[in-house]
């Protein structure tokens, strides 16, 4: 398994990524469930809502709401200045691993031009976003380990996401928004015939997913492109795939995403997307809805509210619906959302199919000379 940026930190700069982990930890365990508790007693004593607008009325009346924010925004903020910090002083190091690659291919386009819905929102609070300077990507793959708590190290909850995934073989599959990897190099370990491509914005990230991929032997390719428009043929894709890419995208680059899905499937490919859904729980609902904008997560909202289904069947795919995801196991569970105590992201699969050509029923042409 290829090596990440912590493994190369000193005891110092480890211990200061723990302290940022032990804080996500006690706001994620400790004080939502003190939230929930509020809101719930709340609920009893007034009445639950009806609503997703009355539930954040709620909440926001919760004694322990203020601090759950300030602490969910200000973690945040200080985990991209400790970790900044951090990459800075290990530049001499870690920058090594943008090397150019052996196996892997980074397929860089230094004419590429970032639209502005990328380019002006620093993105879960990241300076600069994660294309801004060519630590940025290191930077955002430490500050995945803080999100995930730790543990997500060996990409665990990329593999059972793509052990989904219902194929035996596939010939082509192309994971779109796929960052410095970390989405990707899974499905080349599951399918090693396939050809596989991760389409990203970022030219820092396309260098890293690069060296990651190729420490481990795999032969990916990273393309530095747009997801709405791949340059890649017509009917040449077996799998459409990304992992948290849709909420970062406006509604008209969501409907033109699915447009190029659409585009370059094979009749009957997949589209198959692991991505944040509404639970029905107006609690949760209520305090994602809220999350977004603690995050500078300004497009969630609207893939929220986004009706897929619509979306999906205009451009031509089939069979759209959202599948609850349990990550600690990988289970899909059509069935609903399970009960947790603690703050957790809402995964769901987006799923959808491209019809497969239906067989011909005209009859075949009379031979030549035939009666």
């Amino acid at each position: 398994m290829a090596r990440i940026a912590l493994d190369t930190l000193g005891d110092d700069d480890r211990r200061r990524i723990d302290y940022l982990t032990a804080m996500r930890r006690l706001w994620s365990i400790e004080v939502f469930g003190r939230l929930r508790d509020e809101f719930d007693t709340l609920a009893a004593r007034e009445g639950a809502p009806t609503t997703l607008e009355e539930a954040g009325e709620l909440v926001e009346r919760c004694p322990s709401y203020a601090w759950f924010g300030f602490l969910e925004r200000g973690a945040q903020v200080l985990k991209w200045r400790v970790v900044n910090d951090v990459v800075a002083r290990n530049w001499e190091t870690l920058g090594e691993d943008l090397r150019p690659p052996h196996l892997a291919r980074a397929e860089l386009d230094p004419e590429l031009e970032l639209p502005g819905w990328y380019r002006d929102h620093d993105i879960h609070c990241q300076p600069g976003g994660v294309w801004g300077a060519a630590p940025s990507a290191l930077v955002y793959e430490i500050g995945t380990q803080v999100l995930h708590i730790g543990r997500n190290r060996g990409l665990e909850l990329h593999r059972r996401f793509t052990a989904t995934f219902p194929g035996e073989t596939y010939r082509r599959i192309v994971d779109m928004g796929s960052g410095f990897g970390k989405s990707t190099r899974p499905f080349k370990e599951r399918y090693a015939e396939a050809d596989v491509i991760g389409i990203e914005f970022s030219g820092p990230c396309v260098r890293l997913a690069a060296t990651r991929a190729d420490d481990d032997g795999l032969e990916i390719t990273f393309r530095q492109g747009d997801a709405a428009a791949t340059g890649l043929p017509d009917g040449t894709v077996d799998v459409v795939t990304g992992t948290m890419v849709l909420h970062e995208m406006p509604p008209d680059v969501l409907r033109a995403t699915f447009a190029e899905a659409a585009r370059i499937l094979t009749p009957g490919g997949i589209v198959r997307f692991l991505e944040f859904s509404r639970t029905g729980d107006l609690f949760r609902d209520a305090v994602m809805e809220d999350h977004a904008w603690r995050q500078n997560e300004p497009f969630m909202p609207g893939l929220m509210e986004f009706d897929v289904v619509r979306e999906l069947s205009a451009v031509g795919l089939a069979g759209a619906r959202w599948v609850p995801f349990d990550e600690r196991t990988g289970a899909l569970l059509p069935e609903g959302f399970p009960e947790r105590a603690e703050w957790h992201l809402p995964w769901a699969v987006l799923e959808a199919h491209k019809p497969a050509l239906a067989a011909s029923t005209t009859p075949p042409a009379p031979a030549e000379g035939a009666a």
